[in-house]
């Protein structure tokens, strides 16, 4: 049979054919890689992979605080780490000063004002000018801050300077009739003895020489405060000879550290506290309420008080019930 048609051979020669069709065909791995990704894509997108994401996390935050409760349990809680700073863990919530009975000094004297406002209102009290004599009386409640707990190991005097001054004298003296109690922590301070500490009053309620320090010694006392928790003291100051002006230094242990906070009165500034002179005749003039005078069973006093000389007023202070002044 003729053979008319060529005979095509078989070449390793490049075409252009050739060439186009191999630049379209992508390779077989790449191929496979864009079969395989939408369905990754897909069960990314699917609710058995969200559902899957939010066990894990919930399972991570239970192992954590699971984790936080284990070592709770065998490290105290004022060692365990808090986030919170230690500077912050205790926040003092108020200081007041709740002596409503005993003696006052106006410095400068009580000017009409002062004596108006006297025997009407107690605001005479809380003016700068005046100064607790003999003894003061402070409520001052703290609260605990940080997460874990806080231990309180001794709060501290400090006195301004050092040591306490002479006792004030000259202006005027106020002695005022008393008032109710505290349900707190009661604590005493001998604020110009040669090492003044907080304390605590002995057995049977006494005081003086049967006091015993309340964060030192031998019966050393702590307090702990969890978070959101509060504890009050009412700190009892007492001056013999001194004028004292002082603040006081809190050391305290939290997640592990130490530190430290101040507690002034208000407004920052310092407590104050003079002791009373032994003659009264040091004063300029005294005032005192119509009770200081009257004799027992008399009625009707009058509601203004009365103003003596310190002279007159220690004079007619040797008279067990001295009678009240001449209106």
């Amino acid at each position: 049979m003729p053979r008319n048609r060529p005979v095509a051979r078989r070449t390793d020669a490049l075409t252009r054919a050739s060439v186009r069709r191999s630049a379209t065909r992508a390779p077989a791995g790449a191929i496979a890689e864009e079969e395989a990704a939408p369905g990754r894509l897909r069960w990314l997108k699917s609710p058995a992979a969200w559902l899957l994401t939010i066990v894990l996390t919930v399972a991570a935050v239970t192992f954590q605080d699971v984790l936080t409760a284990s070592v709770k349990t065998i490290l105290p809680l004022d060692r365990v780490p808090d986030r919170l700073s230690p500077q912050g863990a205790i926040e003092v919530v108020e200081v007041k000063n709740v002596k409503y009975f005993g003696y006052y000094l106006v410095r400068g004297g009580a000017d009409a004002e002062f004596r108006r406002s006297l025997p009407l209102t107690e605001e005479w009290r809380e003016d700068p000018r005046t100064v607790d004599v003999e003894t003061s009386e402070w409520v001052i409640t703290l609260q605990g801050r940080a997460s874990q707990q806080v231990r309180i190991t001794d709060i501290v005097p400090e006195i301004e300077g050092g040591s306490c001054k002479a006792a004030l004298t000259g202006d005027s003296l106020v002695h005022a009739p008393s008032a109710g109690a505290q349900d707190v922590i009661p604590l005493q301070l001998k604020v110009d003895s040669p090492q003044p500490r907080l304390e605590v009053v002995g057995e049977n309620g006494k005081g003086g020489e049967d006091a015993e320090p309340y964060f030192t010694g031998s019966g050393a006392k702590h307090i702990t405060l969890n978070q959101n928790e509060s504890e009050a003291f009412l700190v009892q100051a007492t001056a013999e000879k001194g004028y004292c002006r002082w603040r006081y230094r809190v050391h305290y242990q939290v997640g592990g550290g130490v530190a430290e906070t101040t507690i002034s009165a208000p407004k920052g500034k310092p407590f104050e506290l003079t002791a009373r002179l032994p003659d009264s005749a040091g004063y300029d003039e005294v005032f005192f309420p119509p009770t200081d005078c009257a004799s027992p069973g008399k009625e009707d006093l009058p509601e203004a008080w009365f103003e003596q000389t310190g002279a007159e007023y220690a004079r007619d202070r040797k008279d067990p019930s001295p009678p009240c002044p001449e209106s």
